[in-house]
């Protein structure tokens, strides 16, 4: 009976107790969280545009001017008849 007692008492030596697994648990947290905090910075050139945003749009052929949604103006744009006139 005595050497079962010794078997256990080492056996839960061995496994290591709530300290010690919460402090690997954080250093291996902490090692991923390094590798994640590179971002790149987004630096426009000109403000993003919404999709309900209003722009105005010029037909490069022929003059005709318009104010319509960005949303509609997309496909007119993807075209490369009309352009984004600044204000």
């Amino acid at each position: 009976m005595r050497e079962t007692r010794e078997q256990t008492q080492t056996q839960k030596e061995e496994i290591p107790n709530l300290d010690e697994r919460s402090t690997e648990a954080r250093a291996a947290g902490n090692t991923q969280q390094q590798q994640q905090q590179v971002t790149e910075t987004i630096v426009r050139s000109q403000p993003k545009i919404g999709r309900n945003d209003r722009v105005t749009i010029k037909n490069v052929m022929n003059g005709e001017t318009k104010e319509v949604k960005f949303k509609q103006a997309e496909p007119l744009l993807a075209k490369g008849q009309w352009v984004i006139v600044q204000n």
